[in-house]
């Protein structure tokens, strides 16, 4: 390949890629691939992760990929030229390689959660057998040990070339920065995009507030579906509760375990399983409100995604989201693990039939604003072309 075609070439380096078998694999990071690709930018992705041992090649939709371990990685690196590399969910063996082999090629950081946390953080995953709290000690004195000395090291460094993005300013200051005891050199605040084509925005009706939709993983207990249910026994006992449906659609460990105590209500519809986006996209035009609690979230993509759609987030007053919902103008926030205030905030949805309009019509405006491709990709770019 010719030197000036090849380093006009930006490598985007990450842990895991979608492809035909694994279609959601950080999917988030295709749409920024393929929304750069539209604005001309040349790009290819690496994705190092110890569990391909054998350098593999595919493309998916258009984006060519490679990956392999580290020593693939180093191979990789040594036989390519990238003017620039943009980095998600950074890792030891990506910086030990680009430190060996390319120390002086521009490096922009994308911090999006677990990377960049101590391991305390999510404790509420780890409270259900000994053995899982005895893995995660294992970690804290292994894995969370060597990644949080990196971000220490990246965030203070000055033998790299290096840009940071972080997804809110909550976890920059209160999770990223605190973690690692340093903070951030040449960081800026840029969030996950929103699609505001697919989650297209169609004006709600009135009685669209008496319909209550949640789609969430039950993997973890970061997602708080169990105080989603503890708010539906409480609006079980008010006099209006057969005048609202829910739906709960979503898949993992907890699932059925959580969604047990409202099962017998005829108006509470339950479907095991995940969706494509299309899918929920769809699903968004039947309801109104969007019940998203949560114990820890640095943005809440797919409250965002509802938000774009018109559904009115009932959410939580914690970590970043009021960054992204603002209460009273564009949601509603209860306090933390607070079921009760969560059953107070669709009450009054189902109440006052003006503020749900405002609400959603807002909620629909805002959110593009904040998240839209347009507005993300545009300060995303500046930054890979600075």
């Amino acid at each position: 390949m010719n030197e000036s075609v090849e380093n006009s070439r930006y490598l985007v380096l990450t842990n895991a890629y979608p492809s035909e078998n694994q279609l959601y694999r950080n999917g988030f990071i295709h749409r920024r691939v393929k929304a750069y690709q539209k604005r001309g930018l040349k790009v290819q992705v690496f994705v190092l992760s110890p569990i391909y041992k054998e350098a593999e090649n595919y493309h998916f939709d258009g984006v060519y990929v490679s990956r392999g371990n580290k020593e693939i990685f180093e191979q990789f690196l040594l036989g390519n030229n990238f003017k620039k590399t943009l980095i998600h969910f950074v890792s030891v063996d990506m910086i030990d390689v680009i430190r060996k082999l390319k120390p002086k090629m521009p490096l922009i950081i994308w911090i999006h959660g677990f990377e960049a946390e101590a391991w305390h953080r999510r404790w509420f995953n780890f409270l259900e057998s000994r053995d899982q709290l005895a893995k995660i000690l294992e970690m804290a004195n292994d894995y969370y040990v060597k990644q949080m000395k990196l971000m220490n090291w990246l965030y203070q460094t000055k033998e790299l070339d290096l840009k940071f993005v972080h997804v809110s300013k909550w976890f920059k200051e209160h999770i990223a920065e605190c973690d690692a005891r340093a903070k951030t050199q040449n960081a800026s605040i840029i969030p996950n995009i929103v699609d505001g084509e697919l989650f297209n925005y169609v004006e709600k009706t009135p009685e669209q507030r008496f319909k209550i939709l949640s789609i969430r993983p039950y993997a973890s207990r970061k997602y708080a579906n169990d105080l989603s249910v503890a708010a539906v026994l409480e609006l079980s006992k008010k006099p209006f509760f057969n005048r609202l449906q829910f739906a709960f659609y979503g898949d993992g460990k907890l699932f059925d375990e959580t969604l047990s105590p409202i099962k017998h209500f005829p108006n509470v519809k339950i479907r095991k399983g995940f969706l494509q986006q299309a899918e929920i996209a769809e699903l968004h035009k039947d309801y109104g409100v969007f019940l998203c609690p949560t114990r820890l979230d640095s943005q809440g993509v797919s409250m965002c995604e509802a938000m774009a759609s018109g559904l009115v987030p009932v959410a939580t007053n914690i970590t970043a989201i009021p960054e992204f919902v603002e209460h009273r103008k564009t949601g509603l926030l209860a306090k933390p693990e607070d079921p009760e205030d969560l059953a107070y905030m669709i009450e009054r949805l189902y109440f006052n039939e003006s503020l749900f309009m405002r609400l959603s019509k807002n909620a629909a405006i805002d959110i593009r604003k904040k998240c839209g491709e347009d507005s993300v990709i545009t300060r995303e770019m500046e930054l890979i072309l600075s």
